[in-house]
């Protein structure tokens, strides 16, 4: 497998179009309001992965969306994380993909880069209402209370709440080193990482990187900390 930086405008557009139609499949509990530019910030922004299958490589079969601290400012106020430099705190969120596989690879690619990137803790903030989807994260460790997010609205005109949640420290450490523990290459400071497609059912590794939109593929990502 290959988790591969989108650096065009066409890879970022097809990017946005996968997701567009991923989500779409799935129908969401919920969207962004209309003047909402959450989304667009780090769609424009933040650095863009797709992963690919070498047998297909020019089809893009999923991807995530991860910026550090130090780029631009977490998405939204909570938490408060000054006890960690920004250099060392990456924010990922956007994620989709189009199969189980390509999900597995997702979670295990993306392991293997905050390893390369030397990160510190991993920031994502899963959906709580109108569904919980914070107990799949059982690896990462809530910051704070829940809060409402001002950006979005179910598909009634409901509130929606999220929960902060961080990876850090010997728990990030012990999900890279099992990520990383069948090999890897990586290329062209870590725009290219080739790695090996996980082995169906594994379940080990991190789960899902936000945004959260309940597509099957997402729920396969959720799965942390259980047993094979």
């Amino acid at each position: 497998m290959e988790l591969r930086l989108l650096e065009t405008d066409g890879e970022r557009n097809t990017y946005r179009a996968g997701m567009v139609q991923a989500r779409a499949t799935k129908g969401g509990k919920f969207r962004e309001t209309a003047r909402s530019r959450v989304s667009e910030i780090q769609l424009t922004f933040a650095r863009l992965y797709g992963v690919f299958d070498e047998v297909e490589p020019d089809r893009l079969l999923g991807g995530f969306s991860i910026h550090c601290l130090n780029e631009f400012s977490q998405s939204f106020p909570v938490p408060h994380l000054s006890h960690l430099p920004p250099s060392g705190v990456y924010e990922a969120g956007q994620l989709w993909a189009l199969s189980h596989e390509a999900a597995l690879a997702l979670r295990k690619g993306s392991m293997i880069l905050l390893g390369l990137l030397q990160a510190q803790a991993l920031l994502i903030y899963p959906l709580i209402i109108p569904r919980d989807i914070s107990q799949f994260y059982r690896v990462f460790k809530r910051v704070g209370p829940p809060f409402e997010l001002p950006f979005a609205e179910t598909v009634t005109g409901d509130k929606v709440y999220m929960q902060a949640m961080l990876l850090e420290g010997d728990e990030l450490r012990r999900q890279v080193e099992l990520a990383s523990r069948d090999g890897f290459e990586t290329r062209r400071s870590h725009a290219l990482l080739k790695f090996q497609a996980p082995a169906m059912g594994t379940s080990r590794i991190i789960d899902r990187l936000t945004h959260p939109s309940r597509t099957e593929s997402e729920q396969i990502l959720q799965r942390t900390g259980t047993d094979d």
